[in-house]
């Protein structure tokens, strides 16, 4: 499969599945379920694209984005933070960007594939 590398760093599992039913016929998926993985495996795995959520355990979601922003090779990396967090409760460094969308828990499966093709360069 072509396709693109996208990481998913989450805590639920259920999350997990259903962006492998969205993404995983077109895109390469890998899973990390805290924040110290998720670092990890971006440094491991350097994807093209990261779907972040905020509450995580080891460190949160706000962290794992500043890492994600300070590490070479992945620095510039899209990250679409897909997050249960009412708007006015994400804190910085978080915050949309070019390079950065932010979607709201349950978003519907159309503006979820919507958000990874407006971040993902198309070649």
């Amino acid at each position: 499969m072509a396709g693109k590398k996208i990481l998913v760093i989450d805590d639920d599992k259920d999350i997990h599945a259903v962006l492998r039913t969205l993404l995983g016929k077109t895109h390469r998926l890998n899973s990390a379920f805290d924040a110290v993985q998720g670092t990890m495996v971006a440094r491991q795995t350097q994807p093209d694209l990261v779907i972040l959520d905020i509450n995580l355990p080891g460190g949160g979601g706000e962290k794992v984005f500043e890492r994600l922003r300070t590490l070479p090779g992945v620095g510039t990396i899209p990250i679409l933070v897909y997050t249960g967090l009412k708007r006015e409760e994400i804190r910085p460094p978080v915050e949309e960007s070019g390079e950065t969308v932010i979607l709201f828990k349950p978003a519907a499966p159309e503006a979820i594939v919507a958000a990874v093709e407006q971040l993902l360069p198309s070649s």
